[in-house]
């Protein structure tokens, strides 16, 4: 993953059109990690529940611009890049709002996804991180429109794999309609535990159906959540843990 072929930064979606499925956890560590290993590093939250930017201790403040202004089609929108807040851990952020919603049910246009895209190709880093709201609506439609790779987290289930193959769907379609380089390139299984069946299934399954995109597991542990109460990557709240380590091998991969 940390491999840079192009001048401009690399961007990738972390998706799964549903919530609960560790895709802030993987967004948010992923960053973490890629910075740890020297890269510049943003992470984009469209989404309107906030979640990266409330987990990285991102307080907005009357004056800060969120991605509700910078998706906005009128005359008061603020560029991408004057929008993002460097964070206490060195990551930046491009804050999420809860006025997003309205977007999410008007939608951006074709001229809103473009607008959106170049911005974000032309942010000042080596990797752009999207953490995608849990659905596929118009917010993932600009991150897709966006990526140059898709990031799918898969949580242990017996309807996940359906999951995964709705996404992959929905990457077509933006592949044939509004981005014609995106596709699912990685696939991460979330709260992984190896003493169950269903967990082993899982694995077994995306082992099987996508082995050119499987980075492997991350840990569950109920650390993960204190770490989001915390404000904190797991990295910084416990590195010494699996999962912490799971992340670190994820980013490296």
């Amino acid at each position: 993953m940390p491999t840079i072929t192009t001048k401009r930064a690399r961007v990738i979606a972390v998706a799964m059109q549903k919530g609960g499925v560790g895709k802030t956890t993987t967004a948010i560590n992923l960053a973490f990690y890629l910075l740890k290993l020297g890269y510049r590093v943003d992470l984009i939250g469209p989404g309107p529940p906030a979640n990266a930017t409330d987990a990285l201790a991102v307080d907005l403040v009357p004056d800060d611009a969120s991605m509700s202004e910078v998706l906005m089609d009128d005359a008061d929108r603020v560029a991408l890049s004057d929008a993002i807040i460097e964070s206490q851990f060195g990551i930046g952020v491009g804050p999420a709002h809860a006025a997003m919603r309205k977007l999410e049910r008007y939608g951006l246009g074709l001229g809103g996804y473009a607008r959106f895209a170049r911005q974000v190709r032309e942010l000042p880093v080596d990797f752009v991180i999207i953490d995608c709201p849990p659905n596929l609506g118009e917010l993932t439609i600009a991150a897709l429109t966006a990526a140059d790779s898709v990031l799918a987290t898969v949580k242990p289930g017996p309807d996940e794999i359906k999951g995964i193959r709705e996404l992959d769907r929905s990457v077509q379609e933006a592949r044939e309609n509004l981005n014609p380089d995106v596709s699912i390139d990685f696939v991460v299984v979330t709260q992984f535990d190896k003493q169950t069946l269903v967990a082993k299934d899982t694995k077994a399954n995306l082992c099987a159906g996508w082995s050119d995109e499987y980075l492997g597991e991350a840990a569950h542990t109920v650390r993960v959540p204190e770490a989001k109460n915390a404000r904190e990557p797991i990295g910084v709240y416990m590195p010494g843990l699996q999962v912490s380590k799971d992340y670190e091998r994820i980013a490296k991969a």
